[in-house]
């Protein structure tokens, strides 16, 4: 049969950047960056109960306080780079409910982006890579944390993406540089730490003189408001000032303590379990990396995306005083995990699941399901994944006296 000259022009190669892609394929891509838009658009007049008790009071207080003369007061408990970003957005004369928001919308398709990298880097797979934005893009969790809830956790976690993104290429110092730009957000950046220390035991791209980047890439980003008059110990602390605010085992994140019941507002014995499950933490962690260490296999970049997503949730589901929105890096690496292998993608939307089942009490004051309910089916994603995971590593140990590192997965020479 003789092609249509429409299949011609949507077929025809082109090359962006080294990548080789189609015009149906950028087709695609424009509809779906269009129609994800449209999708967070609907949602930007929604007023969270986060927007209207502390984001439009810090935005008044920002204009109230001169600009950025502001920065050198203690106007929020968010680190400087955030309100920077607050403070441009303060000069706008538009509605800022809707700026904010658009702050978050910009990063979320950044973050498809480093998805789309991080696929096509594994797979050579246009439609791979493309299947991996969508999954970004049309996310529920990404939808609701920052279209609806005006949150801003997809700008940590985007900085992340790229860091692992850096790592897969074999670059530690961009890797380092990116972990810091993360760090310099949100202090859950460190979640994906643990893997990345796995990584550098086994040789794995990663070099820890470069992870001196990472306090300098922070002190550097607190220096506009140390220079404008706000207390420097007052800014070296921001983060040990923020572990004190949760004494909780678990604020609303479905996690053992809501199983011991150590949920808000309840707080039985929080300081004993608090230490008790962070020694836990640090003790499956460590049993990780003592097997990972002792094995001689082959760290392909399936066998990482799946350790960084186990490594990520099982700190979340161990570690004490975790809120509602800290298992939002779960579900970026589950989209990874699960686009990679489509056979996976069930434990994908069993984690998206989660996290929307998370995020209702907050939202709209309704537990469609019992907290404990939610954990113990948590608990059963994460041992499916550590389950996965062990296999992929038995079916890719490298005999005694061999190498079990290959072209792909050499050490770093410096």
């Amino acid at each position: 049969m003789r092609e249509r000259l429409i299949d011609r022009w949507l077929n025809r190669e082109f090359e962006v950047g080294g990548i080789r892609c189609r015009v149906v394929d950028a087709a695609f891509v424009l509809c779906l960056f269009v129609l994800a838009f449209l999708i967070r658009w609907r949602l930007m007049p929604i007023e969270s109960a986060d927007y209207f008790g502390f984001l439009e009071d810090w935005m008044r207080s920002i204009r109230e306080n001169g600009g950025f003369r502001s920065l050198s007061m203690s106007i929020s408990n968010y680190t400087p780079p955030y309100m920077y970003i607050m403070t441009l957005l303060s000069y706008g004369k538009g509605s800022d409910l809707y700026a904010l928001k658009l702050v978050s919308v910009l990063f979320d398709y950044l973050a498809c982006g480093a998805v789309f990298l991080i696929l096509y880097h594994m797979t050579a797979s246009m439609r791979k890579s493309i299947l991996g934005m969508a999954g970004v893009l049309l996310s529920p969790t990404v939808i609701i944390d920052g279209a609806y809830w005006c949150q801003c956790d997809i700008i940590y976690t985007t900085f992340l993406l790229y860091s692992f993104y850096f790592f897969l290429k074999k670059d530690s110092a961009k890797s380092a540089v990116f972990f810091g730009l993360s760090f310099m957000f949100k202090l859950q950046s460190l979640f994906l730490l643990p893997f990345f220390l796995m990584m550098w035991m086994k040789k794995r791209t990663i070099l820890l003189r470069h992870y001196l980047y990472v306090p300098v890439i922070y002190f550097v980003s607190i220096l506009p408001c140390w220079l404008l008059g706000r207390d420097l110990k007052e800014l070296l602390r921001i983060y040990i000032d923020q572990s004190g605010y949760y004494p909780w085992g678990t604020l609303n994140y479905p996690n053992v303590y809501t199983l011991l019941g150590e949920a808000m507002p309840d707080l039985r014995h929080a300081d004993q379990v608090s230490g008790a499950g962070t020694a836990m933490t640090i003790l499956l962690l460590g049993c990780i990396a003592y097997y990972l260490y002792t094995s001689r296999v082959r760290l392909t970049d399936e066998i990482c995306v799946s350790l960084a997503l186990f490594t990520v949730a099982l700190i979340v589901y161990t570690l004490p005083h975790m809120h509602d929105r800290y298992g939002f890096l779960i579900d970026l690496f589950a989209i990874i995990y699960g686009v990679y292998n489509v056979r996976r993608l069930p434990i994908c939307c069993g984690f998206m699941l989660v996290s929307v089942l998370t995020f209702m009490p907050y939202l709209i004051a309704v537990d469609i399901v019992p907290q404990q309910y939610i954990a113990i089916g948590l608990l059963g994603l994460i041992l499916f994944v550590g389950y996965d995971l062990y296999g992929q590593i038995q079916r890719n140990l490298t005999a005694p006296g061999s190498s079990p590192l290959t072209s792909a997965d050499e050490a770093p020479t410096a």
